[in-house]
């Protein structure tokens, strides 16, 4: 089968980072809860950006879309807004 696009596969990192993400729904939510209480910008994205996390590819370090096809194995690329850290600090 021919590779279409470019990127590779999903790694174990990315992986971890998504579940950490997904994990932390119910923290993220309390947060924006009490954000909003206290009038202060509460969105998802302001969220992201108080924690000094990539909003662009949810802190995994890597695109969410796959950009490319091995066959039925979808590929990614890193994520070009924090270089594959997740975050957009110098913090790793």
């Amino acid at each position: 089968m021919a590779v279409i696009g470019q990127g590779s596969r999903w790694s174990p990192m990315a992986q971890a980072r998504y579940q950490a993400y997904t994990d932390s729904g119910p923290a993220i939510k309390q947060w924006r809860q009490q954000e909003h209480d206290a009038d202060r910008p509460s969105g998802l994205e302001d969220y992201f950006r108080a924690h000094s996390l990539c909003f662009a590819c949810k802190s995994t370090g890597t695109y969410l879309s796959p950009t490319g096809w091995d066959g039925e194995i979808a590929l990614y690329i890193e994520c070009g807004v924090c270089g594959g850290m997740g975050k957009t600090s110098c913090e790793a």
